[in-house]
Formats: C-alpha cells, structure tokens, sequence
C-alpha cells in the first residue's frame, strides 16, 4: 500500500473508480464525475491515491475555492478495501498538504454516515448547518469546518 499524489495519468483510473464507489450511496448513480473533471482537478487541485497492488484503490480530493478556502470534496476507498485505514491515511497526507494546513477547509457529509462523521471530527473538523436538498430534495448534507492551523 502506497500514498503518492495524483498525477495526469491517473485520471481515467479515478473517474472510474469513482463511478463504482459511489453506486453504494444513495442515488450514486448522480454523484461520480466524469473524466474531463478528475482531469482538472488532477492538475489543478490537491489529489492524495491509495494504491493497493499497484491499482488506485482510494482517493481524497481537495480543491481551493474562491470564499471559503479549500473544500475538501471527495473521500473514497473501493469496497474491497474499506476497514484497512485507508481513508484515515489519505485524509492524513491530504490535511498534511501545506497549503491545506494554512487555510480554513469544509466539507459536505451526509448527515447519516457516522463512519464518516467520527473520521472528519478526528481530523478537527467541527459540525456546522444541516442543508435539506442539498443536492436532492431527500438528501440533506452536514456542512463541518476546519479553521486553518496556524
């Protein structure tokens, strides 16, 4: 198992894995995006892989925004994979990121995944507003913060 950054010729493998992923939520099938997205935000924004036997098996995405700082966007690990730590590293080398470290950060959540919730408290991040239809009129969304380190 290895933690590296994101480079250009990873983003096919990520949109893929990220259309997979993503089918076990609730309407999953919205949520993945598509290769012209994980390619920018492979050379634009902050993109941590997990890779199990030489395959990505994980990936934890951040991205600057203009008001807020960063958002922290995306957090995914294959199914076969979950329960080994790999979303607490990637998280981890994602929050070490200096830029990251300097900025304040949010995230959305589903208000319903306590696996997810307990994970972003450990890493500082505190509960903000609940957003009914945040994406979906049935899908509300946590909004947590991290202020920046100083």
């Amino acid at each position: 198992m290895t933690i590296e950054k994101a480079h250009r010729k990873d983003y096919l493998e990520i949109a893929a894995l990220d259309r997979i992923v993503w089918l076990d939520y609730p309407n999953g099938e919205n949520i993945a995006d598509g290769e012209h997205t994980w390619r920018h935000w492979v050379e634009d924004a902050i993109v941590r892989l997990w890779r199990q036997d030489g395959r990505i098996a994980g990936v934890a995405l951040a991205f600057p925004t203009i008001a807020r700082g960063f958002c922290l966007h995306k957090v995914f690990v294959e199914q076969s994979a979950r329960g080994q730590g790999a979303g607490r590293q990637l998280l981890q080398r994602l929050l070490d990121d200096p830029q990251l470290k300097s900025a304040p950060c949010y995230l959305t959540v589903n208000p319903a995944n306590h696996t997810a919730l307990a994970l972003y408290r450990e890493f500082g991040f505190e509960a903000g507003e609940v957003v009914q239809g945040y994406y979906r009129q049935n899908e509300p969304r946590l909004e947590m913060w991290r202020k920046a380190k100083t």
